[in-house]
């Protein structure tokens, strides 16, 4: 979409989100990626007190992940956050998991689309102006 920078969040891999391999287990990227996107969606001005109050949400429809390289408990870590898509009530994020420090590398891909919804209907609706014109920026 556009060539501004990407959405960063720092990770730290704690040893409570290793597996009995010694590796970070496969849902907690998807944790991660949630906590990405709410750090996201905030720094373009959409934090959680305001998807309350206009009964808004960005719920997950779609999510796919292809795993590269594995992390180990303490490793540094950054999800890195870009727009893919927008479009009419959805929109498409793209989340890299990159290692970092002396030894960086792409770690994960993460691709998740998500619905805009209305919780007071409980239906998905149209994105508005506002946060599509929002999403197109970042």
């Amino acid at each position: 979409m556009s060539a501004r920078p990407p959405f960063t969040l720092p990770v730290t891999v704690r040893f409570s989100e290793i597996d009995v391999a010694g590796v970070v287990f496969n849902s907690h990227y998807l944790t991660w990626c949630e906590d990405a996107k709410v750090g996201f969606l905030d720094s373009i001005g959409y934090d959680p007190a305001r998807f309350a109050a206009e009964h808004h949400l960005a719920l997950v429809r779609h999510a796919e992940i292809d795993w590269v390289v594995s992390l180990r408990p303490l490793d540094r870590a950054e999800i890195r956050v870009t727009v893919d898509r927008v479009g009419t009530s959805s929109f498409t994020l793209r989340h890299e998991i990159w290692r970092t420090g002396a030894d960086p590398a792409l770690t994960a891909s993460c691709v998740i689309t998500y619905v805009w919804f209305d919780t007071l209907a409980g239906t998905k609706i149209p994105l508005d102006e506002h946060v599509r014109g929002a999403l197109s920026n970042a």
